[in-house]
């Protein structure tokens, strides 16, 4: 069962997945953001998926939205 993240978590998780870096600043390897990208696909359970971070204005959000717009859009909308 996915443990459900606060809304501080799913920040720092979309921050990571944007800037391909982990919490020490180490760049991700591709396996390690797959995982990442996963893990907030999970957390979140929006029907917008992987577009609230690739493609966010085909979802409603404004182009290059902050990982807190995106976080809050997404808990807003939560299936």
């Amino acid at each position: 069962m996915e443990q459900k993240l606060s809304r501080d978590e799913l920040v720092e998780l979309v921050k990571m997945i944007q800037t391909v870096r982990d919490k020490e600043g180490n760049t991700l390897l591709e396996e390690g953001h797959h995982a990442l990208v996963m893990k907030f696909v999970k957390a979140v359970n929006h029907p917008g998926g992987t577009d609230l971070i690739y493609y966010p204005t085909l979802v409603g959000l404004p182009p290059e939205p902050t990982s807190e717009e995106i976080v809050d859009f997404a808990l807003a909308g939560e299936n």
